[in-house]
């Protein structure tokens, strides 16, 4: 399907703009500036090709070495908007009823504290702009994307005088796999197609909703946490604490129902009725699915469409559920943060530029090639390759991998499965399931306790 032209009313010359703001965080007064900015990628000849632009916050009082964490969002194609704006940032977005509403408030939460936030919009997200149209394939595949948010964190770290700070990346959905990459690209080996080795250190790495598959889990298992704690937050009476109820089903994927999936058609009747009975209590899908699927989960659809009878559950956050014979909306209805983003945060940050902040981009996954460079055998790399190979490169760079319980889009059954079989360093590596959906900070409970979690990481404590 061709690529439609784009529409704009804008002209570009690169920009900066700078304000400066105070907040209490964790009882202590925190002075702070805003620095938003652009980082032009440009052709041989001098010509623009890219740019992309950060929204940094950074401490008055700060010294040379004190941690910056860069953060990106994924897609590709989705902005860093709701990683700003409902965990991360220094002003968060208002709720009503449960649901984002047009406000912002501060965020007594925020990390600002303890290191320096740097929200990444790779190129045609945000205010980042692609540019020459002709160039769309150096920016939009898995290399390029990583090479390009690689460099800009080199052009940051030198603009800003930093190489001496320990460097954090957090990466959310598509963006775990950038996060990857992107240490890949940051230590670059001499051998491979770029010549140019950086060697920059990464102390620690924040994957949210892993977006790496293995098909060699069945899907059984690896939705059975989601699937799990999906049917216990919608029980009218709870049997146990989810907890609890979460971590019994999954005992029982592991050490009954997997059995059963090798034995296939040798399984017995009444080994497949009682293992489909006790499925269905797990996961609300009736006793016949699992029989007539021999205890397969066929798709997440089912999940979303056959678990609660009467309704469809959220791809994203399985709590939410819309009525039987009402419109399904996968992203949730209005674009609340593209409001919030345009008419009160880049102004309270000082930001007058003519461009719109885009939230999302479709353009951008229409063009993106999910293909890896074609390099000599020996030197193509999964994605957890070059997370292996930074840790390996890095003896004290640390890991935190975050799932969300009611998120039927990466589900913590796969990354749970993947981070055993990856060889990474088990002592550096931490996994933990929030009750939250993709996005695991859309409950309160998930986000205060993932954000204490990456408290202790950037405190060096192991949790």
């Amino acid at each position: 399907m061709p690529v439609p032209e784009m529409f704009s009313l804008e002209s570009f010359a690169p920009e900066k703009f700078e304000a400066h703001h105070s907040m209490d965080l964790r009882g202590e007064k925190v002075d702070f500036t805003s620095v938003c900015e652009d980082f032009v990628f440009y052709a041989p000849d001098g010509t623009p090709e890219a740019t992309i632009f950060t929204i940094s916050y950074l401490r008055d009082d700060a010294t040379a070495d004190r941690p910056v964490m860069f953060l990106w969002n994924g897609g590709p194609g989705s902005a860093t908007s709701t990683l700003h704006l409902e965990c991360f940032g220094p002003w968060q977005i208002d709720q009503q009823h449960g649901q984002a509403a047009f406000g912002l408030h501060e965020n007594d939460q925020c990390l600002l504290d303890r290191c320096d936030l740097v929200f990444v919009d790779p190129v045609g997200l945000g205010l980042s702009r692609l540019l020459r149209h002709e160039k769309a394939g150096k920016f939009y595949s898995v290399d390029g994307d990583a090479r390009s948010v690689a460099f800009l964190i080199l052009s940051w770290l030198h603009r800003h005088h930093r190489f001496h700070s320990p460097v954090y990346l957090t990466g959310e959905s598509y963006g775990t796999i950038r996060a990857m990459r992107v240490l890949a690209e940051l230590g670059r080996s001499p051998f491979s197609e770029s010549r140019m080795v950086p060697g920059l250190p990464v102390k620690g790495v924040v994957l949210i909703g892993m977006a790496v598959e293995d098909p060699a889990i069945p899907s059984t298992l690896s939705h059975m946490p989601d699937m799990a704690a999906t049917h216990w937050y919608h029980l009218p009476e709870k049997p146990a604490l989810q907890a609890q109820f979460v971590e019994e089903a999954c005992r029982f994927a592991r050490e009954e129902v997997l059995p059963l999936l090798f034995l296939g058609e040798a399984a017995g009747e009444k080994q497949l009725q009682d293992a489909a009975e006790r499925l269905s209590g797990y996961t609300g899908l009736s006793q016949d699915y699992w029989v007539q699927n021999r205890l397969l989960l066929r798709s997440p659809d089912d999940i979303q469409k056959r678990s609660l009878p009467g309704y469809t559950l959220d791809l994203y956050d399985s709590r939410n559920k819309t009525p039987d014979g009402e419109p399904y909306q996968l992203l949730g209805g209005d674009n609340i943060p593209l409001l919030v983003m345009n008419d009160l945060l880049l102004p309270r940050l000082g930001v007058t530029s003519e461009r719109i902040y885009y939230t999302g981009n479709l353009n951008i996954h229409a063009q993106f090639s999910f293909e890896t460079e074609d390099l000599p055998e020996g030197l193509r790399k999964s994605h957890v390759d070059c997370l292996r190979e930074a840790m390996e490169r890095t003896r004290d760079m640390q890991v935190l991998v975050a799932s969300g319980l009611y998120d039927l889009c990466t589900p913590a059954g796969t990354t749970e499965y993947i981070l055993r079989h990856s060889h990474l360093p088990g002592d550096r590596v931490s996994f933990r399931m929030y009750p939250g959906g993709h996005g695991i900070y859309s409950s309160e409970e998930g986000k205060r306790t993932f954000l204490e979690d990456v408290r202790s990481m950037l405190e060096g404590q192991k949790h």
